[in-house]
């Protein structure tokens, strides 16, 4: 046993990752990272009483993936370890479901993860997670607003899947595999500096351990474990008081706002985030902004008040008293004006940014800017650009008899009337009348939560860009 392998074996019982008996699925993409972990478990098989399987996803993005699925595949069965592949369209789901090819393909390696678990007996998932992938992670978070969770996002393990590569850097990784004479494969993508975390890994994080601390990378991953623990003691008080204190019943939850205001600021903020998680189906929806809202409305003695939130949340403080519960769209939609129409005239965004509050979704931010060389377009949930030269108004409205939404097929702009447009989309049917859309005359531009037209959409050609943010959306915001 080398060096390597013993700082990974006890970073294993350390952190209890595995016990006797344990059948692995290793998520096994052939990069130097999964040869490494995969090789490491390997050697430690016997003395750790576990049994290896190996996973490969194929995700259907380079023309080299199917060289990646012959090495994966001979590297098992060298060594005799059950392999399994699976080959999925990435960039097709990513089009089909509204996401970047990073969030459509970890989400599809993961459910492939549990699926073959379940198939296969496996009790653990390990996945080649290492230092400088936390410090990746923690300057990704702290840079998009994150707080102290998102600074300790990972972890050692989580449920079944298990990080037993966090203890060593991506150096050493590579220290290791030149001293066992393996070679691996090398994904292109890695290298191109397009997504941000490719710059926090090829540009940042390189600068930092070259002009700052040759330990920067180490010096993080640490911070961010640090900052784990403390997370789950201060999420562990929160969950104290929202069990003796909050009352939780079906589809509501009810609060003392007083109680609430003795605990400490950073008490507090959790407990409002525990309450958003056990109405909402996904806590990434969630950020500080809502949680400081949610606060902001308890402390405001100013009669009753409400603000929406993601997933048809709504928030209700009535004199001490904070109410928060799930409703359906025309029930939110209820206390507007039904037939309110929210006009965005180009002239009224000529001195900056301009804030409107559209039923049932929210408050939302606008502005006009110049396009620039370089321009990243944003994919978060809440923001989509517009190519303001191709507009003639915007307005924020119910949906008519003649509207249409433009859809890209096969590399075409496709007009679609807007009602077949939310049965292919199984809108259902008793929300379609309530939803609001952006659109331009009889031209729907967005359908937030669904869909934005392709007609819509900046190109290079695009001068204006019209900038719309919802920063409290509800249930459709997207």
């Amino acid at each position: 046993m080398n060096g390597f392998e013993n700082k990974v074996l006890n970073f294993i019982r350390e952190n209890e990752l595995l016990v006797s008996s344990d059948k692995v699925l290793i998520g096994f993409s052939g990069g130097a990272d999964s040869t490494a972990l995969i090789t490491v478990l390997y050697e430690l098989r016997k003395l750790l009483g576990i049994e290896l399987c190996a996973l490969h996803v194929n995700h259907g993005i380079r023309p080299e993936a199917g060289e990646d699925a012959s090495f994966t595949r001979d590297f098992c069965k060298e060594r005799g370890v059950e392999y399994i592949l699976v080959e999925e369209n990435v960039p097709l789901y990513a089009k089909e479901n509204k996401l970047t090819e990073e969030e459509a393909g970890r989400k599809l390696r993961y459910e492939a993860f549990e699926s073959y678990a379940q198939k296969t007996g496996a009790t653990k998932i390990a996945v080649a997670h290492h230092q400088n992938d936390a410090a990746e992670t923690l300057l990704h978070n702290l840079m998009r607003g994150s707080g102290l969770h998102g600074a300790g996002a990972i972890r050692p393990k989580r449920d079944n899947i298990i990080r037993p590569l966090l203890c060593v850097s991506r150096l050493e990784i590579e220290e290791y595999l030149k001293e066992k004479e393996l070679s691996f494969c090398t994904d292109s993508t890695n290298e191109e500096n397009i997504h941000t975390r490719n710059k926090i890994r090829n540009v940042i994080i390189p600068y930092a351990e070259k002009e700052i601390n040759e330990g920067a990378a180490e010096h993080l991953s640490k911070a961010a474990e640090k900052f784990a623990r403390a997370d789950d003691y201060i999420r562990s008080v929160a969950k104290d008081f929202f069990e003796k204190e909050v009352v939780h019943e079906n589809d509501s939850i009810e609060l003392d706002i007083n109680k609430l205001n003795e605990l400490p600021g950073i008490i507090k903020e959790n407990v409002i985030l525990l309450c958003f998680e056990q109405l909402t189906p996904n806590r990434k929806d969630i950020t500080s902004l809502h949680v400081e809202a949610l606060i902001n409305l308890a402390n405001d003695t100013e009669g009753t008040k409400r603000k929406d939130f993601p997933y048809l949340l709504t928030a209700i403080r009535q004199y001490n008293i904070l109410i928060i519960s799930k409703k359906n769209e025309k029930d939110v939609a209820g206390s507007y004006d039904d037939r309110k129409e929210i006009e965005i005239l180009k002239e009224d965004l000529s001195g900056g940014e301009k804030v409107y509050e559209v039923p049932g979704l929210g408050t939302a931010s606008v502005s006009i800017m110049k396009r620039k060389a370089g321009d990243t377009i944003p994919s978060d949930t809440y923001t989509k650009w517009f190519d303001c030269d191709r507009i003639q108004t915007t307005v924020f409205r119910r949906r008519k008899k003649d509207d249409y939404i433009y859809i890209e097929m096969d590399g075409k702009d496709c007009k679609k009337m807007l009602s077949k447009f939310m049965t292919d989309v199984k809108i259902p049917a008793n929300e379609r009348d309530e939803l609001y859309v952006l659109a331009d005359g009889d031209h729907v531009l967005w359908v937030p939560g669904y869909r934005m037209s392709s007609k819509a959409k900046i190109s290079e050609d695009t001068e204006s860009i019209l900038a719309i943010n919802i920063i409290f959306g509800g249930k459709n915001s997207g």
